[in-house]
């Protein structure tokens, strides 16, 4: 229990960095200077205001000095950073693989980056429309590092070909039927970079339940008449919805469906 409120804080004090990354990467700016400030007002904010989730819910999710709302995003980022924490550290304990022991484990603080990647990704994109190419640029090199630590380099690289390839060939034919973009460039980019993470067999899974999910939100906005046809309607964040249920639950979906269908 001590260990899981441990991670708990610190998951969310980095979700509080996290949302950092999504406010400022899109829009280029330094991730380092200015320190914390109201995006309405300007107004730094003192340390006692930043406290990940309380100060949002001691402040009513409104700026001290302005009194403008602060956006629901920053306590959602926070809490699922922390909760992912402690999903992480409960599925797989600080040992990954092969049952190690030890919180100076490597493979713990890779699922906790990676996991940390598809939030960015998931909240600029939804936000800002964008998935920031710092992303990919950090995410890629780390992704091939771990995989040679694990062993899995062979597999990771072909994920990565196979990633983008498959999402570039959904792109072309989208594009030659309805005469326009059908995806955006970052998330053939972002199909690689969850290639090199999840490998072959996660891969294909990830990207099965991200159009899965991707189809179904897109059929209920169209129902609901909150998007008509020919819209944008982000696909990256189901694409790392698909990426981190793979990554936490693949083995054992996998598993049940090669049990009861084959």
């Amino acid at each position: 229990m001590l260990v899981n409120i441990i991670l708990f804080v610190f998951g969310a004090v980095i979700g509080s960095f996290l949302n950092v990354l999504i406010h400022r990467l899109p829009r280029e700016e330094s991730i380092i200077f200015p320190s914390s400030h109201c995006p309405k007002c300007n107004t730094p904010i003192k340390w006692y205001n930043n406290i990940p989730i309380i100060s949002y819910l001691l402040l009513r999710g409104k700026c001290r000095a302005c009194h403008e709302p602060i956006s629901f995003r920053y306590p959602i980022v926070e809490c699922l950073s922390a909760l992912s924490f402690v999903l992480i550290y409960s599925l797989f304990g600080f040992g990954l693989p092969a049952g190690k022991a030890g919180i100076l484990d490597l493979g713990f603080y890779a699922y906790l980056f990676f996991t940390s990647l598809m939030l960015v990704a998931i909240f600029s994109d939804l936000e800002n429309e964008i998935i920031p190419d710092e992303i990919i640029i950090i995410g890629i090199p780390v992704g091939l590092l771990w995989q040679w630590f694990s062993g899995n380099i062979a597999a990771s690289v072909i994920g990565c070909a196979l990633g983008f390839s498959i999402l570039f060939l959904i792109s072309q034919l989208g594009k030659w039927i309805f005469k326009k973009e059908a995806l955006g460039y970052g998330d053939l980019k972002l199909a690689g970079l969850m290639g090199i993470w999840l490998g072959l067999d996660k891969l294909i899974l990830a990207l099965f339940i991200g159009y899965l999910f991707g189809a179904i939100w897109s059929l209920a906005l169209l129902l609901l008449k909150i998007k008509k046809m020919g819209d944008y309607i982000p696909f990256g964040p189901w694409l790392c919805l698909g990426a981190l249920i793979s990554l936490f639950f693949g083995r054992e979906i996998i598993a049940f469906y090669l049990a009861h269908f084959f």
